[in-house]
């Protein structure tokens, strides 16, 4: 019995050790997959973390296109909350646009399942928002999963096209004026002629230049010099139609491309239209300028068939126009090819005219209208060419002031002028001699002490010369104008500002500036004498009320361009205090201003 309740216990004991070894093992089966279980949701969590914070739309759909998934940047990229997006199509949640053509999306995913193959659009690709209908450029992507449905990825690129789309702008456009630039105006060009190549057209290169522009700069200074051409630019671009093309080709150059033209004056008349347009004020800031432009035109086919030829005949016109009268226009022909060619050599052999004595100083008399007493000269440039014979300025003087070499013919001119005036001293003869100064010669720094070394050499007061500075120079706030014209005067030479009344210069600047003289242009002495009847009731008046005010200023005047014995006469009586011209005698070398003094009288 015993042994029989040891062996109950026995086999009770074993079976409750497999009992408990199994619930162990379950138990440890159960902890196992729980664990797993927990993992298995972290990672997806995670996942789904990491879906959520990619800087991109995702999106995940069926073999049919419909969607199971999209991350926060995909319902906000579509306009949509995520829970509405959920079982749509993905073309209804994504209408997209490639180059303008709408776009199947549950299709490319189809597709995208069928090839296996990632579908990618980088470029062009646009999506409609359905919250605003608002238009982003968009670069997406569809890629095949392992276990069916596709995933769609999406990047909004707008800022990047926008940056893409300035850098373009700046590459082909001017930065100052918002016009094609060079590049931009060969190629619209290009195709303008291919264009008119097909269809017989004729088309139009018009190259317009601002007249003295370079004096507005030197004056006034650059940001009023840059504000003169963004308004500029505006009224241009106003004279023309949309199918043309206006650019800036550098500096004050701009050029025009006008196209499907009917005849070769429509070309002119739309350059006498940008003349006109230009003609009317520009108000920059206090200032209130007159602005003027010449324009050369060149025509296709007449003219010729090359893109290159014919802008540079346009060129060729433009520069004709501004020589023969500046603020008008010319067409180009074939002579003009020829006076190109002259230029060239003229600009060579200015190099060496200084080195070689070629320029020579020329004087007009400048008589006393009180004393009718010869009392003074202007000195002028002059140069003997060796082929071409006795040049005057308006041959050579531009070319020469456009580059540095006006610096060293100016001191030439007025070393030379100082030492003539030294002679006539000797001779018993003392003048006042009235050189002109240029912008460039009148920044030039430490120009006072230049000058006072000219007159120390040769030993002549200063007050024996006279320096003529245009007005216009003496505007520029960027320079201490009033600084040089003291140094000036500390040298006792006299100061005569030409130019008053044709310009910008208020009264203002006369009373701020030491000066002795204000010289009257020749435009307003050719009103005097003229009849009622041609228009001039108050002819005159000009000449009048800068007399007037100058002599309220205790300055002198000095009238030029006196060409007959009325306009004389009229000056006199208004009370004009000196005057030269044509008719008291031409420029001349200096034994022709000697023999004038020993007759005394007007040659």
């Amino acid at each position: 019995m015993t042994a029989l309740l040891l062996a109950s216990c026995f086999a009770l004991a074993i079976l409750l050790s497999v009992l408990l070894a199994w619930q162990w093992h379950a138990l440890r089966v159960w902890r196992a997959r729980h664990a797993a279980g927990q993992v298995l949701h972290a990672a997806q969590a995670h996942t789904l973390a990491l879906l959520h914070a990619l800087p991109a739309a995702v999106i995940g759909t069926d073999q049919d296109g419909v969607v199971h998934y999209l991350n926060a940047r995909a319902a906000a990229l579509s306009g949509r909350s995520p829970g509405d997006g959920l079982g749509a199509s993905v073309s209804q949640l994504l209408p997209l646009l490639h180059d303008g053509v709408a776009v199947d999306t549950a299709r490319q995913v189809r597709d995208c399942l069928l090839q296996q193959e990632v579908l990618e659009v980088a470029r062009g690709a646009v999506l409609l928002r359905h919250l605003d209908g608002k238009r982003i450029d968009v670069q997406y992507s569809c890629a095949p999963l392992a276990h069916g449905g596709a995933v769609l990825l999406l990047h909004d690129v707008s800022a990047r096209r926008r940056a893409e789309a300035q850098l373009e702008f700046i590459a082909h456009h001017d930065v100052l004026t918002g016009l094609p630039n060079r590049l931009h105006f060969q190629i619209r060009f290009e195709h303008g002629i291919a264009y008119a190549r097909r269809h017989q057209g004729l088309l139009a290169v018009l190259f317009v230049d601002i007249d003295r522009f370079k004096a507005i700069n030197d004056s006034l200074g650059h940001d009023v010099g840059d504000q003169v051409l963004t308004e500029f630019a505006r009224r241009v671009q106003q004279c023309v139609r949309k199918v043309d093309t206006v650019a800036r080709q550098g500096g004050d150059e701009f050029i025009i491309l006008l196209t499907e033209l009917h005849a070769a004056q429509d070309a002119e008349r739309v350059a006498e239209k940008i003349i006109n347009a230009v003609a009317a004020p520009f108000v920059i800031g206090e200032y209130s300028l007159t602005v003027a432009a010449s324009v050369g035109v060149a025509l296709y086919p007449d003219d010729d068939d090359d893109v290159n030829a014919l802008i540079e005949k346009a060129d060729l016109a433009m520069y004709a126009a501004k020589r023969r009268a500046p603020g008008t226009c010319l067409r180009y022909s074939s002579c003009m090819q020829t006076q190109s060619y002259s230029r060239t050599i003229i600009e060579t052999a200015l190099r060496h005219a200084l080195e070689r004595n070629e320029f020579v100083l020329y004087y007009q008399p400048r008589m006393n209208l009180d004393t009718r007493a010869i009392t003074g000269v202007k000195a002028l440039l002059r140069w003997k060419h060796p082929e071409l014979g006795l040049m005057m300025p308006l041959d050579f003087l531009p070319v020469l002031e456009e580059s540095a070499l006006i610096l060293p013919v100016g001191a030439w001119v007025l070393a030379t002028a100082v030492e003539q005036a030294r002679s006539w001293i000797a001779q018993g003869q003392p003048l006042i001699v009235s050189v002109s100064l240029s912008a460039r010669q009148f920044y030039q720094r430490d120009i006072a002490r230049h000058f006072a070394a000219a007159l120390e050499a040769a030993g002549v007061p200063g007050h024996c010369i006279e320096l003529e500075i245009a007005a216009a120079i003496l505007i520029d706030r960027n320079q201490n104008c009033e600084l040089i014209l003291r140094q000036f005067r500390q040298l006792g030479m006299r100061i005569s500002i030409s130019d008053f009344g044709t310009g910008d210069t208020s009264l203002n600047y006369l009373k701020r500036f030491p000066a002795d003289a204000v010289k009257i242009e020749k435009c307003f002495v050719d009103d005097l004498g003229r009849a009622e009847g041609q228009g001039h009731a108050e002819a005159g008046a000009m000449v009048r009320a800068i007399v007037a005010m100058a002599h309220t200023l205790k300055l002198r005047t000095i009238a030029s361009g006196v060409e007959n014995s009325e306009q004389l006469e009229l000056l006199a009586a208004m009370g004009c205090d000196e005057a030269f011209g044509y008719f008291l005698g031409r420029a001349m070398a200096p034994d022709g201003i000697e023999a004038l003094l020993r007759s005394g009288a007007p040659a």
